[in-house]
């Protein structure tokens, strides 16, 4: 297949997976192994992540600058940590801003330490990922049991620092071909007691650190293969498609999480996990 074509394909299915709670990862390993794409599969990937952030920035730039202008007024004041500051309405954006710090934390361990060895153990390994999206759809069906749970209102944030530190193991987790990030943190977020509003928002902004970061990693890893055309101008396609896409994907997502329907999606991960156990034998 035509490495535009195919990189404007997997770019689509990016931006579809991402954000709706199926696992883009796992739906990138199957994509690629249906597509025989060999080599520089990870580069691809972070690449494609890139998108769906530039989709991520579209849709909350307006809660990313006021997150950005709390945390500067309150470092510059001296009042970041502040019990008074952290009340009031443009310190509740600051304190949104350490909540999303300290939820980077695990996942950052789980990125430097565990990353390599995870993916080695998954590298290949259809029946280890439709385990995995096993694993969320169970995740997924949980949240049907779950009622509206009422959270901030206005600017408020209901989220606790441990709460925030466990959504970030959920997303360390998430580093699973076939776990997806955003079901996994949504759904944990919403089983420990966050309203449905903030968990969809949460679940997003925290994303942003982590693609950023493992984008600026894996490309200084692979610069060669960055500057080279043969990968430069599929990956350019994959990322603008999934950006595009994305933006529309996202917004379905928040709207379904909103109506708490997010367990609808377990059926088809189960779907999937069986699949991809059907396919590897």
């Amino acid at each position: 297949m035509n490495p535009l074509v195919s990189g404007t394909l997997l770019g689509i299915l990016q931006g579809i997976t991402e954000f709706l709670p199926v696992s883009s990862s796992g739906h990138l390993v199957l994509a690629q192994h249906l597509l025989h794409m060999k080599g520089q599969n990870l580069l691809m990937d972070i690449w494609l992540h890139f998108g769906t952030l530039l989709a991520i920035v579209i849709v909350f730039r307006q809660s990313i600058l006021r997150l950005i202008r709390g945390a500067l007024r309150g470092t510059a004041q001296g009042k970041i940590f502040s019990k008074d500051y952290l009340k009031s309405p443009e310190g509740q954006d600051a304190y949104l801003f350490l909540l999303i710090v300290i939820a980077m934390i695990p996942t950052g361990i789980v990125g430097v330490f565990f990353k390599d060895s995870l993916e080695t153990l998954f590298e290949g390994s259809l029946s280890l990922i439709g385990l995995a999206f096993f694993f969320t759809a169970v995740l997924l069906l949980l949240t049907r049991f779950r009622g509206k749970v009422s959270g901030g209102t206005g600017t408020r944030v209901s989220i606790t620092p441990w709460q925030a530190l466990i959504v970030g193991v959920a997303q360390g987790i998430a580093i699973i071909p076939g776990v997806s990030r955003s079901g996994s943190t949504i759904a944990v977020a919403l089983l420990l007691g966050i309203s449905r509003e903030q968990s969809g928002e949460f679940s997003f902004l925290i994303v942003m650190p982590a693609i950023l970061g493992a984008m600026l990693l894996e490309s200084l890893h692979g610069l060669s293969a960055v500057c080279s055309p043969a990968f430069l101008f599929p990956a350019l396609a994959g990322m603008i498609a999934a950006w595009l896409v994305g933006i529309v994907a996202l917004k379905v997502l928040l709207n379904i999480v909103n109506h708490g329907k997010l367990y609808r999606f377990s059926f088809y991960c189960f779907f999937i996990g069986v699949l991809a156990l059907w396919i590897q034998h």
